[in-house]
């Protein structure tokens, strides 16, 4: 990558981008200004850590790792999404943003101007730094004991001049006495001396006085050079001491920030320049800042702020898709579930259905072949009423004749299997008949021919049927003419009749929405009286079969 692409990336852009040559320029001055900033960051904190006694093994990577930082937050504060978002309607400025990024700036700013007034005010922070150290010296251990031993050796030394004095005293004295003892005058003190003249023992006794004050001062100066020497040791090892202790002290970089802030907080003219290294410091790290701002919007944020609100729409109509996908496959295995619960359910009443049937033909079988149930009734023909209207006058007697009526069964008694016929059966139900409700003898009936018939095996057939249901309307018109005339029958009826001219008959067949058609209809057998033979649509008598009646 050349230099100037390391600026574009660095001011926001992308080298390989398509862009026209002010906005290169603008990116380039934008990553010139993230440049200067991480670069400042580096080496104002590779000066204050070496001041601080950091090994130059640890200082150097920690100020790169700082200008890396640096570069890095200046690099995002340059490609930040300008304040009205494109997902976003115009003129919205997204606060919490432009929030974050003045607070960054300010932090970084505030960081770096403080390590640099550390720099600024270093003959001072060393100059605090000392004093806390020898304040701090003078209570540690070692100190202590060596001021204690110097303070001993300060006071033999003391004793000893005090020592010496007093022995050359006693000589003084011892001197007088002796030379007045020898030779009394009258500047002697007479209350020390006898008074007589010569050598007597009062004379020696003073010469050996003397000799002994001249012993004493003679061991006392001997003294001397052994307690001075003393003193001397004393003396270097509190100073040892407190070196040591002072070296021991803390000068890393919180302490000299500490002292800095003790110097320029006591002192109006370093407070001044310490509030100008900060606005100098923050104007640097919101350069980048400032520098997009002034540059304003360029084709690629705009084709990149495109780029994310299609993707954006993409991934909603996607999630969507899917969201509608998953429920249409839980309603499909809702309904398959429900599907197949059905199922089990309608297996299980079969199989119930088969079961009860088996012990039923079991118990049968137990009684020996006697079966009593209901037989249900053979469907018999029907007649519609249209065709009852089609057919000729019946011959003979009025009276309307049944359909479908089947003839009576003769009158005989119960035969079952082992008893044998039990007569009065037929007779007996009957005599009860009128007295129950019609279903009551219809089943007394069904269970006596039931009873008399052998055992029978049962089928049971389950037949599937689907229903469908409409609603039919039939309308029909039947026009009818007819001629007034006398008409004879073999049986004398008379066959005079009028009949209205022009009759018309509307027939309407009407299903309810609920009704169920099925395939397979039953007619019941027709009942009542039947309907006369109809005088409009016979020929008369004299005619020819095939002759049709004179029109109207």
């Amino acid at each position: 990558m050349s230099v100037t692409g390391m600026f574009i990336r660095l001011g926001g852009g992308q080298p390989t981008e398509p862009t026209d040559g002010y906005e290169r320029t603008g990116y380039i001055v934008t990553g010139t200004g993230v440049a200067l900033f991480a670069l400042a960051s580096a080496g104002v904190t590779g000066v204050a850590l070496s001041l601080g006694e950091w090994p130059a093994a640890a200082v150097l990577p920690t100020a790169v790792i700082t200008g890396l930082l640096m570069g890095l937050v200046g690099r995002a504060l340059a490609g930040a999404q300008p304040a009205a978002r494109p997902d976003r309607p115009a003129g919205t400025t997204d606060i919490a943003a432009v929030a974050t990024r003045l607070a960054v700036t300010a932090l970084t700013g505030l960081v770096v101007a403080e390590l640099a007034t550390t720099v600024l005010f270093d003959n001072s922070v060393d100059r605090i730094l000392e004093q806390h150290a020898v304040a701090a010296a003078a209570t540690t251990p070692a100190v202590r004991t060596a001021q204690d031993e110097l303070d001993r050796a300060i006071a033999d030394r003391t004793a000893l001049d005090r020592d010496i004095a007093e022995a050359s005293a006693d000589i003084d004295n011892a001197l007088i006495v002796a030379r007045c003892e020898f030779n009394p005058g009258p500047g002697c003190p007479q209350t020390k001396i006898t008074g007589v003249p010569g050598r007597g023992p009062e004379a020696q006794t003073a010469n050996d006085m003397l000799d002994d004050a001249r012993t004493a001062l003679s061991v006392a100066q001997s003294r001397i050079a052994p307690l001075d020497v003393r003193v001397d040791d004393a003396r270097t090892a509190l100073g040892d001491a407190r070196t040591l202790a002072a070296a021991e002290g803390d000068r890393g970089i919180g302490a000299r920030w500490a002292a800095m802030h003790e110097h320029t907080t006591g002192q109006t003219g370093a407070f001044l320049l310490r509030l100008l290294t900060w606005a100098v410091f923050v104007l640097l790290a919101a350069l980048p800042l400032i520098l997009r701002r002034w540059r304003g919007e360029t084709m690629q944020e705009r084709r990149r702020a495109a780029a994310a609100v299609a993707d954006r729409a993409e991934r909603a109509a996607d999630a969507a898709i899917a969201e509608k996908e998953a429920e249409v496959r839980a309603e499909t295995a809702a309904v398959k579930a429900d599907r197949q619960l059905a199922a089990a359910r309608l297996e299980a009443a079969a199989d119930t259905a088969i079961d009860r049937e088996r012990q039923r033909t079991r118990v049968i079988a137990a009684l020996g072949g006697l079966e009593i149930g209901v037989t249900e009734r053979t469907p018999e023909a029907a007649v519609l009423p249209a065709e009852q209207r089609s057919l000729p006058a019946g011959e003979g007697s009025d009276l309307p004749v049944s359909l479908g009526k089947s003839p009576g069964r003769p009158s005989r008694g119960l035969e079952l299997p082992l008893v044998g016929t039990v007569p009065f059966t037929d007779t007996a139900a009957r005599w009860i008949g009128p007295l129950v409700p019609g279903f009551v003898s219809s089943a007394i009936e069904d269970a006596l021919d039931t009873a008399s018939r052998p055992l029978r095996t049962a089928r049971h057939v389950f037949t599937e049927a689907e229903e469908i249901t409409f609603t039919l309307r039939r309308s029909r018109n039947v026009t009818v003419d007819g001629v007034a005339g006398q008409a004879r029958t073999g049986r004398g009826r008379s066959r005079d009749s009028a009949a209205p001219a022009n009759t018309v008959v509307d027939a309407e067949l009407t299903l309810e929405p609920d009704a169920i058609v099925s395939s397979t209809t039953r007619l019941e057998p027709a009942t009542g009286t039947a309907l006369p033979g109809r005088t409009a649509g016979e020929l008369p008598e004299g005619r020819t079969p095939r002759e049709l009646p004179p029109g109207n």
